[in-house]
């Protein structure tokens, strides 16, 4: 029996491990406003994914303005807003995640050259629904919750990661 914990929402933010899922990977399903945003692949490199939660709360831990200018910014603006930049199991994901006082506003969709033969569901709950590719998940979160989230899944990653470590090494502890 695989041990699944979920930090955050699926309908907002969330991180679901299946903890028990791979020996040596963190099998990590992301959501972004009910969509689940890497159905092509979910298992994480544990030092990657704790890089890069501890990366994301860096950003997030002190609330930040609005940006400025238009709604629509384009190229060195617009990369300042990235988001779940997180390796191989994002890499199809476009998202970007803009602070406006105590909240986070999440856009992100499936970019269109993913793996055509993957369907993307969105879950709302134990409803699922197909999405289309190019059809974005939108989500406003607190920006507590979304710290909360990360700090969360960033404990159980490095716990999961050493005891991972300590088995490939022989080491117990």
């Amino acid at each position: 029996m695989t041990a699944v914990v979920l930090f955050g929402s699926r309908t907002g933010f969330g991180l679901e491990f299946h903890v028990e899922r791979d020996p040596s990977l963190l099998c990590v399903d992301v959501f972004v406003g009910g969509l689940q945003v890497n159905t092509w692949d979910n298992a994480f490199y544990p030092p990657l994914l704790v890089k890069k939660l501890k990366e994301e709360l860096a950003r997030f831990r002190t609330p930040g303005p609005r940006p400025l200018g238009p709604t629509s910014p384009t190229g060195e603006a617009l990369a300042r807003w990235e988001f779940l930049e997180w390796g191989e199991c994002t890499d199809q994901v476009i998202a970007f995640a803009s602070p406006d006082g105590d909240l986070v506003h999440l856009t992100c969709r499936i970019r269109e050259e993913a793996e055509p033969d993957r369907g993307t569901v969105a879950r709302c709950g134990s409803t699922e629904v197909s999405v289309s590719r190019g059809e974005p998940a939108e989500v406003s979160v607190s920006r507590t919750a979304l710290v909360e989230t990360l700090e969360s899944a960033l404990a159980l990653a490095e716990r999961e990661w050493s005891a991972r470590l300590a088995a490939l090494t022989g080491r117990t502890g």
